[in-house]
């Protein structure tokens, strides 16, 4: 028999705008069924975000709460985890997940399926604390002065070239097509092999070894499996290992070749081509030749003209599904 967990004092973080505004609906009624359920309302205190990166700002201010439920897609997610990673490791919140988005990698990665019913809300009772690795950007903006260091934080994904375009471009398609998950990444890789296809020079150190020149077509550093919505990129990353597993694509490939190796991935059948390079490591050292590559962490841009990521082991407490 599974226990149930302890959520303490809890902040809810809704996305509003997600799925249609069905987070917001989805958020209200989770923090009625928890203050019921477990008989306090005063522990479960909700706030929606009012724009780009405000969840971070809510999160980062939540030391006083137990736990943090971030109610929408991996978008929230990102900055939720941003925002948590500003707050000393002893008195972090444990970061919870109520999937009601387009793409729910990290839910998916943790096994927790999209909210439909009232019944899914329940899931979050049987969740225990379970320390995750998180992935650290450290990266000079495109635009700046050079000596101007950013920091972003990850918690499945981050990756660049024309996988990064793909999943880019699902936000322009998403408001013209209504398409959704996989559809979606698909119709966008289709879009952008069709009309942005080509490779991205760059100079990458993987771990201790010598910097190496690459023209790569994609270059994913992962901790979860997916990204893309269920393209398993890396099957066997598991994000409470310790390391980064790291997914490219090099040398010269036609469209036609590279277009169903993008289509493959899917599956994770990709990893059988000789085009495809896997390794795992902690470190990882990025100098791009041009400032305008497409770059994401989560979904979310990245612009920069070189970048450190390095994977911090267990440093964050995530609220997973009990076996």
């Amino acid at each position: 028999m599974i226990e149930q967990s302890d959520l303490g004092r809890t902040l809810i973080i809704v996305n509003p705008a997600a799925q249609s505004g069905a987070a917001g609906e989805v958020g209200e009624r989770l923090q009625r069924f928890l203050s019921m359920y477990l008989h306090g309302r005063d522990r479960f205190e909700l706030v929606r975000t009012e724009g780009p990166r405000h969840a971070i700002e809510l999160a980062a201010d939540a030391a006083r709460f137990d736990s943090v439920l971030a109610v929408g897609g991996d978008g929230i997610i990102h900055e939720v985890a941003n925002g948590l990673m500003h707050i000393e490791r002893d008195s972090r919140p444990a970061l919870g997940v109520v999937p009601v988005g387009s793409g729910n990698d990290f839910a998916k990665t943790l096994g927790i399926p999209e909210v439909s019913c009232d019944t899914d809300l329940a899931r979050v009772l049987t969740c225990e604390r379970t320390p995750f690795d998180v992935g650290r950007v450290e990266y000079a903006p495109a635009q700046g002065p050079s000596s101007a260091r950013r920091v972003e934080y990850f918690v499945e994904t981050c990756s660049f070239g024309l996988d990064a375009a793909i999943g880019l471009g699902t936000y322009t398609l998403r408001t013209s097509t209504g398409l959704r998950g996989a559809p979606l990444y698909t119709l966008s890789g289709l879009r952008t092999f069709g009309l942005r296809y080509r490779d991205y020079p760059a100079t990458v150190t993987i771990g201790d070894a010598e910097p190496q020149r690459i023209r790569t077509l994609i270059f994913a550093i992962q901790l979860g499996p997916t990204y893309g919505s269920g393209y398993r990129i890396c099957p066997d990353a598991d994000p409470a290992d310790g390391l980064f597993d790291i997914c490219y694509a090099s040398g010269p490939a036609p469209r036609v070749i590279a277009l169903p190796l993008f289509l493959s991935a899917k599956d994770g059948h990709h990893l059988g081509s000789n085009l495809i390079h896997a390794q795992r490591t902690t470190h990882v050292e990025l100098d791009f030749d041009e400032a305008d590559y497409p770059i994401q962490a989560d979904g979310e841009r990245i612009e920069a003209t070189r970048a450190t990521v390095t994977c911090l082991a267990a440093e964050l407490d995530v609220l997973k599904p009990a076996r």
